[in-house]
Parts: C-alpha cells; structure tokens; sequence
C-alpha cells in the first residue's frame, strides 16, 4: 500500500540532509542579520557605542576636507555621497577572543554578501561599503586586521573588490603627503567596496612584491581596463610591464650559477 504525500515519512538521509543544510545557511544568515545601514545605527543605537562612533568619524573625518590631504575635497571623495545616499553597511563583531582563521572566515561570508546587498548595479554601486567593526579585540586588534587584510586582498582584488584596514595605529601614507594617515580609525574595522580606476595607486605600491604588484595590475586591467581613462590604463600597463620585468631579472639571477658552484 502507497501512503498518500501528507503521510509520507522523513526518512534518515533526508533528516540528515536538511540538517547539514540549515548549519551551511547559518553564518550567512547571522552576518546578513547583523548588517546596518549608517541610519540606522545613528537613530537605534547610543552615540558611544562602537557602531555609531564610527559613523560619527566617516562623518567628520572621511567625509570632510583636511588641511594635510594634499588636494581640494574630503578625505575619501566617495564618503558623502554614500552617507546621502545611505550605502555603507556596518556590522560589529563582537567576539573577543577570536582565531585569525575565524575572522578570515567571517570576511568571507561579508564579501559574499556584499554582492547581495543593494545597490547591487548601475554606477550608484561604487558608493556602496561594507565595514565589519572588530571593538572588542584590544591590543591585538590592529595585528589581526592588518594580517586579515594582507592575507585576503589577492582574492578581493582578483574579484573586483578592495579590503581596505583601518586603525588606530594604521602607518599607511596619504597618496600626496606620506606624513597624512587617513586610515586611522578609532575603532578597528575591514572595510570592502569595489574597485575603481583611482585605485590603481594602492595596487602598484613598491612595498609590495613584484609577483604581488603583477597579480594585483592584471586584475585590475582584466576588471576595469575597458572602462578606466587612458591616462590609468597606460599607467597600469607601464607598471605591469615594469613589474614582469623586475620578475624575469629575479628569476634570471636566481638561475645563474654562483661561483663556488661553477
């Protein structure tokens, strides 16, 4: 005898399955859950509170002019249009004793949100941000995220987007004075958003290493090179060029007999 459908057991597998389902689904469901637009954190939450605090800094720092910038215009010239427009995202974190594997992790469930999240097309999307906020990790904030930052920014450039680390103790020079700091942050954050063609400065960088800056100038061409002004597809060309060069010399001289070998 065949049991009709509303009758019909859930077998083992299936149990199994659906729970093996629900453990995959529920990180992203937590991080989606803990996203804020910058409005609502400034309506719903206290003005001390870590959140708040650092929009009130994108407010009065990012998005305002500084005299040591180098240049006419605030800090970061998307910030107050992404403050109208209401595209930065926020989430805090609030572990306090965290794995470096664990905070990698979270910010790979966050750049795959990112793409989830409105605006999602058109030219409004370059305003959108995501920060995930890390107040609680004390002294050793600043360690983590600049090595989450260093360990993840090859795939994010490779997909289009930047991750971009901020601190309190961020050494990272202003692009026109190396004296300015502007990724100095009073709370510890990770922040990504896409990639535009003014990036292209952050990606040829001589700290990083000729294989870092070759990988990082092919994304970047492969990603924007039919849509960025000929004055920064040249730019990224010649430094390309300049740095496949640098790795043939490496490689060349890495192959060359040394004398006591000979």
């Amino acid at each position: 005898m065949i049991p009709d459908n509303d009758s019909t057991p859930v077998i083992e597998t299936d149990r199994l399955m659906m729970q093996a389902q629900t453990v995959v689904e529920t990180p992203v469901a937590a991080a989606r859950g803990k996203l804020m637009q910058a409005s609502t954190v400034e309506r719903d939450q206290p003005a001390d509170a870590p959140l708040p605090r650092t929009v009130a800094w994108i407010r009065n720092f990012l998005a305002r002019p500084h005299p040591d910038v180098g240049r006419p215009g605030p800090v970061c010239p998307f910030t107050p249009t992404a403050l109208a427009l209401d595209t930065i995202w926020l989430a805090e974190i609030q572990d306090r004793d965290v794995s470096l594997d664990r905070i990698v992790e979270l910010i790979g469930v966050y750049r795959d949100l990112f793409g989830e999240i409105e605006p999602r097309t058109g030219q409004v999307a370059i305003n959108k941000t995501v920060l995930i906020v890390f107040p609680h990790l004390g002294d050793d904030a600043a360690a983590f995220v600049d090595e989450v930052q260093q360990q993840l920014k090859p795939s994010f450039v490779d997909l289009g987007l930047m991750l971009g680390e901020f601190h309190a103790s961020n050494e990272s020079p202003g692009l026109r004075n190396p004296d300015f700091r502007p990724l100095r942050s009073p709370v510890p954050m990770l922040a990504i958003r896409q990639m535009v063609e003014t990036d292209l400065p952050f990606l040829r960088r001589s700290l990083d290493t000729a294989q870092v800056r070759s990988q990082f100038l092919r994304s970047y061409l492969r990603r924007l090179g039919g849509t960025v002004r000929r004055n920064y597809f040249d730019q990224a060309v010649k430094a390309l060029v300049e740095a496949e060069i640098e790795l043939q010399a490496q490689s060349a001289a890495a192959a060359k007999p040394t004398a006591a070998s000979a």
